[in-house]
């Protein structure tokens, strides 16, 4: 076998090139080091920014949507209890603006508190606090209390709870008709009617707001006409009084 020889011209041209080639291997991975790290500097921090501004874009679409979805309604402030007369006045006192759900509002629904009458009304029914006040709750005339509406006086008296009255269960916001044994004809008489209950305590002098406890004083309202006969009723005794129903 004969070995092919190579000339010194030849090797170092070899070496030459074998040089220029890892020259230009290092010189490529180089650029591919620099190209990664710009990567990573550059790019890959636009492309996070713009997933996040992406994902914002979205929530906000999306936060728009529900919104354009709820609607302004009016509710109360605080728990009220039923007939009671509102004057314009207090208008904000009783009641507040809410945003919810579109679909859970009635269209008989109180949607501004600019819907009341700037002449008063009444709160018909007993309301609890963040209730949804609806059409069929106020009422702009009431021919049982509109008669307090040129004026009434403020009384209280004790009543026993007889097993033929409600004493007992009355609370704030009824309408009772005032009963009392004439002591002429020990019958029992009307003295009062269409009385409005505007507090109610037991023995211990304390209010009554729960439905378990027992009322045994009462504050009412009475026009100046109704005065004398319920201050009659009272000196009698044994007052009974019947809650008025619809």
């Amino acid at each position: 076998m004969f070995e092919k020889k190579i000339s010194e011209e030849q090797k170092k041209k070899m070496e030459k090139e074998t040089k220029r080639s890892l020259k230009k291997e290092k010189k490529d991975k180089g650029a591919e080091s620099k190209l990664l790290s710009v990567v990573k500097v550059v790019v890959l921090p636009l492309l996070f920014a713009g997933i996040v501004v992406c994902a914002i874009y979205l929530a906000m679409q999306q936060k728009a949507v529900q919104e354009d979805l709820k609607t302004t309604v009016v509710c109360m402030k605080e728990d009220v209890p039923a007939n009671t007369y509102v004057e314009s006045k207090d208008i904000d006192k009783y009641f507040t603006t809410v945003k919810v759900q579109l679909e859970a509002v009635p269209e008989n629904a109180y949607k501004s508190l600019s819907d009341f009458s700037k002449d008063g009304f009444y709160i018909e029914d007993s309301m609890k606090k963040s209730q949804m006040v609806l059409a069929c709750n106020i009422a702009t005339k009431d021919e049982v209390l509109d008669k307090y509406l040129s004026g009434y006086e403020v009384t209280s008296f004790d009543a026993q709870n007889f097993s033929d009255g409600v004493n007992g269960s009355l609370r704030r916001g009824d309408i009772v008709d005032v009963y009392a044994l004439d002591p002429a004809t020990e019958l029992l008489t009307l003295y009062a009617e269409n009385v409005y209950v505007a507090e109610v305590y037991d023995n211990s002098g304390k209010k009554v707001t729960e439905p378990d406890g027992i009322a045994t004083a009462f504050t009412v309202w009475v026009t100046p006409d109704e005065v004398e006969s319920l201050n009659l009723a009272v000196v009698y005794g044994g007052v009974q009084m019947y809650l008025k129903t619809e």
